[in-house]
């Protein structure tokens, strides 16, 4: 980070331990408060999203456990949203929206598999839209 392009760093609303560990290893490395946040900005967006690939086998088990025990789940929970966590249901609602907010107010930001039950197991082909030239 070039001085010319420095500007203040304001830590409003961060917890002030956040924040004095952070001055701590700033000093430790020799740099500025600003220079280290920078840095670990730098860094974490640097970081690389999780493949669809790697999402689908995060999910596997659940899609496995969900396949295994569609029938039982039709008869119960049939037309509705299941929310499927560590090969149980946690959750249902007929609003996946309603279910997303509890299920994830409940267990935090994770992947969780929230399929709607039914009978059918062929894949729900959906058109994409098309534009129309101008």
């Amino acid at each position: 980070m070039s001085n010319a392009a420095s500007k203040p760093v304001y830590l409003r609303g961060l917890p002030s331990e956040v924040v004095r560990e952070a001055k701590a290893a700033a000093a430790r490395r020799g740099v500025t408060l600003g220079g280290f946040i920078a840095d670990a900005l730098s860094k974490a967006m640097r970081e690389r999203e999780p493949s669809s690939a790697a999402l689908a086998d995060d999910l596997s088990g659940e899609l496995r456990w969900y396949e295994k025990n569609r029938e039982r789940l039709v008869k119960e929970y049939g037309g509705e949203y299941v929310a499927i966590l560590g090969a149980r249901v946690i959750d249902h609602d007929s609003s996946f929206e309603a279910l997303a907010e509890r299920v994830f107010s409940r267990e935090g930001a994770r992947n969780i598999f929230m399929p709607r039950v039914s009978s059918n197991k062929e894949p729900l082909r959906i058109r994409s839209p098309r534009l129309r030239p101008a």
